[in-house]
């Protein structure tokens, strides 16, 4: 086991917390010099995860540059195991892709000629020449800035201009049937005309206009402030979340989740349900990895050696 590459591999980011787990498990078996061969099997049990997991992880480690693989051939059976050879170091290239190097018994420094490695096998030290280093980064969901508010434009022949939401979309006619204020100094104006506009967009009808209604976009209004509540109601409107769906995208739904829908409307993003589900898996998985590296970590720091070593 070598602290030196167990630490590089914990401050590593590799995009995927099981594929991270793979590495720093290769991490605790290899030798100072990055050279170890576990088993597919031994690192799907010592990792609690899939045989098919750990070869993909590999696959991906290896093409990512943090690994080399290797195919050693040998014993009376002709039996062959793959020896790994981590290159968290940036050293040398990798070889190209396809090249398969094949390493008679004997060949590598540390392995005695009639032995086959065991399954969770670590390398002794062995003069290995080291892979240039191409971090992964993990995706990142940037902020985006809120756009400048968009403001209407006055009167025109034709009838009011209005923008739906962004305010580099196209500018359009707001029908003369449209019901609720026409007035363009009324403090509910802005926002009824986006959100009415984008309901029909996607129903086909007007949404109702009524009292209640107009009492409601007055508070998302003070809620979100006049230069921003009419780019949320028209971002309400493209949610697809089953709940308001069945609801038809009704404003007691806007209303009760305002800040909500302000969120997504500035980050451009649109959670519901399968989309929360899925960041709480995501979420769930990358903590349960790095507890399992941070109990690794400590346990040889605590002096508890390698069992293979």
């Amino acid at each position: 086991m070598s602290m030196g590459l167990m630490v590089a591999a914990m401050k590593l980011r590799v995009g995927n917390p099981l594929r991270k787990l793979v590495l720093i498990k290769l991490a605790d078996n290899a030798s100072d010099v990055g050279e170890c061969w576990p088993s597919y099997q031994h690192i799907a049990d010592q990792c609690e995860i899939s045989k098919r997991s750990v070869m993909n992880h590999i696959t991906a480690l290896c093409e990512a540059g943090l690994l080399r693989k290797e195919i050693r051939k040998g014993g009376p059976k002709g039996n062959s195991s793959n020896v790994y050879f981590l290159t968290l170091d940036g050293g040398g290239a990798p070889p190209a892709p396809g090249v398969v190097q094949k390493i008679h018994p004997g060949s590598a420094a540390g392995s005695p000629p009639s032995e086959s490695p065991a399954p969770g096998g670590s390398a002794a030290v062995a003069p290995r020449i080291s892979n240039s280093l191409e971090p992964v980064m993990e995706p990142v969901i940037e902020p985006i800035a809120p756009p400048a508010p968009a403001e209407v434009a006055p009167v025109q022949s034709r009838g009011l201009v209005l923008v739906v939401d962004r305010t580099d979309t196209p500018r359009v006619e707001i029908p003369a049937d449209m019901p609720g204020p026409k007035d363009q100094t009324c403090k509910t104006f802005k926002i009824w005309a986006n959100y009415a506009m984008a309901y029909r967009k996607r129903y086909g009808t007007w949404p109702v206009w009524n009292a209640k209604v107009g009492g409601q976009l007055g508070q998302l209004v003070s809620r979100l402030g006049a230069d921003v509540a009419h780019h949320v109601a028209a971002h309400f409107l493209k949610t697809s979340d089953a709940a308001v769906l069945r609801k038809c995208h009704s404003l007691n739904e806007l209303l009760a989740n305002a800040e909500s829908y302000h969120t997504q409307w500035v980050t451009g993003q649109r959670i519901n349900g399968t989309t929360a589900r899925q960041m709480e898996r995501t979420e769930a998985n990358l903590s349960a990895a790095e507890q399992a590296a941070q109990l690794v970590l400590a346990r040889r720091q605590a002096g508890e050696r390698n069992e293979y070593l």
